[in-house]
């Protein structure tokens, strides 16, 4: 069991190994992996799994959700706020350390039952004294401006003076172990101290939005305080607080570490400081034991919605619950400025952006578990609105077009041209012609409503977005005077590897889909919602001509198609492109590029990154019958390579459709430990977002086969593979929390909960 390598104290704290997710050994070769496995987020703060004495390789990332600058980059990013974890032990000035001791044990573990980071390390230095050090490690979920730490500190064979440091580090750069793209995105404005108390206060560089730290220091041994020699210290950039304390062999020190952050978004500039300062002496009354539990309580009321029991299939259960945890401690319940990125908060690639992910990968698991949170990110989208406007009037376009990749002011943030690690650049034409995110937007708000039964929301915030992202539509596309058909030309669709195209299947069907329900929407308002429709026509300044165009627009839209068959062409001149079926699997059971591709520009071929006509029949699966959707799986599934995470689940779910379990089965396991097996090489960017939610789409809608009728009733249509002996779950489903749970032979049984049990 991966506790028995920790001390009793910590072992009966912890929770049983299908919670817990361990690093056994040491490799500085996967320190960066885990730390983004190992990252800790509560909705308003995230940290990598740094290492508190810090080691090498090692991005120290602190962010908060929603503060962004640009400053010398291409585009507005997370800021790497002050870290505040370090915390660095020494005997006879010998750093006690992974990197400087012998390792004797390691084991660390992430307890996703408690959000609670876990650490046990037994090091000998090089005078051979050994010292056991565990640690605990939380961001308050319960208080979100507040974090701990705490280390149990035991020396095994000696007696001497411990030295401790304990300090703010704000001279962390982003994209610091990339030289050619290092920036610094925030200037220390206070370093300074209040009695027992170190601060440090940034300043972000264009918008000067100001971030205050603190972090208070304490040890003690049988409940009496032992630290000596306090001292606090300004360093340039870094805030130090400086103690000692005798420690005795055999005998145990608890060292604590206390944190507070407050920024200018909380509260008046002049309020950081004290709000830190009180915030931390409020965390000391309480104390760190007691924080903690308050902690563990909401994640408990928390996993009592979210967790997925999967039994008979340990490896699978374990790796779907640890997706289910990144991606809830993400988003926030109470803050609709901000939305969930595609690295979450673990990592730095893609600057925090949201981009379509969050609707169509993230958005449905939020809606059927957490719906409040739903909610904020749907407001996030409406907030932004008058942005979206202005990016479509600058390109040239009416209504309101979404950014590809959003950051905090809705303005487009995907940059114009892209750096190679060489140094040469070239045209980055994603934002240019990558499109469907509009309708993504739009797409999401219908489900969300559909999902959570939120008709205040349809008819209001969600009307405002439709119309104008309908507008948007109606000027995007062009008449063909030939075809006497509607086109989209020069676009690019979810496979990025072919761009830009004419008339991509995905956009076209998924513009005719939303051009359609508006203009119904549009006529149900007008009929049922007279109110809420003299006031979307009063502030728009809607005209009942509009929505005639856009029923027009959306009978004639053109869709390719295999002449003779029911499969769709992905964009025209697709099926002229050359054909290369993928043939082979490493050893991951991830596709392997075909030898061709060595000779020849995959852009020439068939192949594709990721589900793009498959993914528009996941989307609008009832637009289509059984064998159309069963012909273009099987023709596009042996031509994704999947390039992008966001791929595999969505096979997943589409191959159950049509019967597919065992390849929808494969697809689940490669999702699920993508990152855990860092599948795709690039975990140390940071979590995987939207194939955390795609993951949990595959067990909810593809094996379990959950779908809502019409009039928002639940449906089930099992799929239950050979490998699970029974599988349980709950969503809220209209207000009321719903247990399912199906044994192996595909039977179900749905049971609501009492309200005392949510």
């Amino acid at each position: 069991m991966i506790r028995d390598n920790f001390s009793k104290i910590l072992r009966e704290a912890m929770s049983e190994d299908s919670w817990l997710i361990s690093e056994d050994q040491y490799d500085a070769k996967k320190n960066l992996q885990f730390e983004s496995l190992f990252a800790l987020s509560n909705g308003y703060m995230g940290i990598r799994g740094v290492q508190e004495e810090g080691n090498h390789p090692s991005l120290p990332y602190v962010y908060i959700n929603g503060i962004f600058d640009k400053s010398e980059t291409f585009m507005r990013e997370l800021v790497t706020l002050p870290n505040w974890s370090e915390l660095k032990f020494y005997v006879e000035k010998q750093l006690l350390s992974v990197e400087r001791c012998e390792i004797l044990e390691y084991r660390r573990a992430l307890d996703l039952k408690t959000a609670t980071l876990y650490k046990h390390v037994l090091l000998r230095d090089e005078s051979g004294r050994e010292s056991l050090i565990e640690s605990v490690r939380f961001l308050s979920r319960e208080n979100v401006h507040r974090m701990g730490m705490k280390v149990y500190f035991t020396p095994l064979n000696y007696d001497g003076i411990l030295e401790i440091e304990s300090s703010i580090n704000g001279s962390i750069l982003n994209f610091c172990d990339a030289p050619r793209f290092k920036v610094k995105h925030s200037v220390v404005t206070e370093n300074s101290a209040k009695e027992d108390n170190i601060y440090l206060e940034v300043e972000t560089r264009d918008d000067l939005l100001h971030i205050g730290t603190g972090a208070s220091l304490h040890a003690y041994e049988n409940g009496e305080e032992v630290l000596r020699n306090r001292r606090c210290s300004a360093f340039g950039e870094v805030a130090l607080e400086f103690a000692d304390c005798k420690v005795k062999e055999g005998k145990t020190v608890e060292i604590l570490k206390y944190v507070s952050v407050f920024t200018e978004k909380d509260c008046e500039r002049a309020a950081i400081r004290p709000s830190v300062f009180k915030e931390l002496e409020s965390f000391r009354d309480r104390g760190f034991t007691e924080e903690h539990r308050a902690h563990k309580k909401v994640y408990d009321t928390m996993w009592k919605r979210a967790n997925v029991r999967i039994k008979g299939d340990f490896e699978l259960d374990r790796a779907v619950r640890f997706n289910i945890f990144h991606l809830m401690s993400t988003a926030s319940e109470y803050d609709d400025r901000v939305n969930v990125g595609a690295k979450l908060l673990s990592g730095e690639e893609y600057g925090g952006h949201a981009f379509w992910d969050t609707e169509l990968f993230m958005l449905p698991f939020f809606s059927f578990v957490f719906p409040e949170k739903a909610k904020r990110l749907e407001c996030y989208r409406y907030r932004l609105l008058d942005a979206a406007r202005k990016n479509a009037r600058k390109n040239g376009y009416q209504g309101a077009q979404y950014p590809w990749e959003s950051a905090d002011d809705g303005t487009e943030q995907c940059p114009d041209w892209t750096i190679e690690p060489d140094g040469s650049c070239y045209r980055c034409y994603v934002a240019k012609y990558e499109h469907h995110v509009t309708a993504a937007v739009m797409y999401g708000a219908y489900k969300y409503a559909e999902t959570t039964g939120d008709t205040d929301f349809l008819y209001k915030e969600a009307a405002e977005i439709f119309v104008e992202t309908a507008r948007f539509w109606a000027s995007r596309v062009l008449y063909n005077e030939t075809l006497k058909l509607y086109e989209i030309r020069e676009v690019t669709g979810p496979d990025e590897w072919h761009e830009p195209v004419n008339n991509n299947v995905y956009t076209n069907y998924l513009v005719k889909w939303c051009l359609r329900f508006v203009s119904s929407l549009i006529t149900e308002m007008k009929d049922s919602r007279e109110a809420e429709y003299r006031s979307l026509c009063e502030k728009l300044h809607f005209m009942e001509e509009e929505a005639e165009t856009w029923k027009e627009i959306s009978d004639k839209i053109y869709i390719p198609k295999k002449e003779g068959t029911k499969i769709f062409e992905q964009f025209e001149g697709y099926f002229d492109l050359y054909e290369v079926l993928i043939e082979k699997y490493d050893k991951n059971d991830w596709p392997i590029r075909p030898e061709i591709l060595k000779t020849m520009s995959v852009t020439e071929t068939q192949l594709i990154k990721q589900a793009d006509v498959v993914m528009l029949m996941h989307l609008l699966g009832q637009e289509f019958d059984e064998e159309t959707i069963r012909e273009n799986y099987n023709y596009y599934e042996k031509r994704t390579l999947h390039g992008s995470s966001l791929s595999p689940s969505i096979y997943a779910i589409m191959g159950l459709k049509i019967g597919d379990s065992s390849k929808a089965y494969r697809y689940l396991r490669r999702a699920a430990l993508l990152d855990l097996w860092n599948i795709q090489g690039n975990t140390r960017e940071g979590i995987h977002a939207a194939n955390t939610g795609g993951v949990w789409q595959t067990v909810v809608f593809g094996f379990a086969g959950l779908s809502l009728d019409e009039n928002g009733e639940l449906h089930l249509q099992p799929h239950m593979p050979k490998e699970w002996e029974e599988l349980q779950f709950s969503i809220m489903h209209r207000g009321e929390a719903t247990e399912i749970t199906i044994k192996g032979d595909n039977s179900y049984t749905i049971r609501k909960r009492e309200a005392n049990e949510v």
